[in-house]
């Protein structure tokens, strides 16, 4: 009869045991900021929050602590702003809708996607993949990605437009920008663009540095 019961508590211990080790052995729906695994770093999980949209968790390390960090959030690749609607995702070039009644005339930002890599400051030297788009006509002006080739350039040298909407990008981004004409290309024509021009970007940061 001992031997009986004492091979019951063993099973019970044992299911107690796996029932608590589980959640942890498997990871249990990684959560930004929730621990994960020493031998779990460098590895990836998604996490999908009703705001924010899909999220890439990365484990990584915090002082003695291993904790799930967001490195990627994606937020679904449409968006239908007051000015105009933006879609497509970041393997190609963005398609751009018609602009919408007037034009803002201080600076407009707005992230499409939010990338996971290093972050942009201002002055810093950036590589980008962008399509610029007309306000007045609604057409594409130039776009790098007809051409495949992306554009590297210091920020110090660019429009204001450009030096005051691109800072804290983060790599793998995707940011549109309506730039009224005191912070583009004022009453100054440029080629096909028009003096007086709001001009509208469309900014995929491949690399910063």
């Amino acid at each position: 009869m001992m031997k009986k019961i004492a091979i019951v508590l063993t099973s019970t211990v044992s299911l107690l045991a796996l029932l608590l080790v589980a959640p942890t052995a498997y990871g249990a729906s990684p959560n930004p900021g929730k621990s994960c695994k020493p031998g779990e770093i460098g590895s990836q999980a998604t996490f999908k929050d009703a705001k924010e949209g899909q999220q890439t968790l990365t484990c990584g390390r915090l002082g003695k602590k291993h904790l799930w960090v967001i490195t990627k959030i994606t937020v679904p690749a449409n968006l239908d702003s007051k000015y105009i609607k933006v879609t497509g995702d970041t393997s190609g070039g963005a398609v751009l809708g018609k602009p919408k009644g007037q034009p803002p005339t201080s600076l407009f930002s707005a992230d499409i996607v939010k990338g996971g890599g290093a972050t942009a400051g201002a002055g810093a030297t950036v590589t980008v993949h962008y399509t610029l788009m007309a306000w007045s006509t609604g057409k594409i002006v130039e776009s790098s990605w007809t051409s495949g080739q992306t554009a590297t350039f210091p920020l110090s040298g660019v429009i204001k437009g450009w030096q005051d909407g691109i800072p804290g990008m983060r790599e793998g981004g995707r940011r549109l920008l309506i730039v009224p004409p005191a912070l583009g290309y004022g009453a100054t024509a440029q080629g096909p663009i028009a003096a007086n021009e709001t001009l509208v970007f469309v900014v995929d940061l491949v690399k910063v540095g």
